[in-house]
């Protein structure tokens, strides 16, 4: 599919947008994030930058922890 620059310009703001109004709050918000970075990075013709996961190491995660049974 080839896409306008006009086109790629508009969903790179919605984005970019997006992006800025996000507050992180568990993996799910994580995951999300990142997809729209790699997005963001595909539109631009790049790849994802570096340390982009570095930011994200405290994130809680939900639910339990798994149990770790005795064999």
């Amino acid at each position: 599919m080839i896409l306008s620059h006009t086109s790629i310009d508009v969903l790179s703001d919605l984005i970019e947008n997006r992006l800025a109004i996000m507050s992180i709050g568990d993996q799910d918000d994580l995951r999300e994030k990142i997809a729209l970075k790699r997005a963001l990075a595909e539109l631009r013709g790049g790849d994802m930058p570096a340390g982009v996961l570095q930011e994200f190491n405290d994130i809680p995660r939900r639910g339990r922890r798994r149990k770790v049974g005795t064999v």
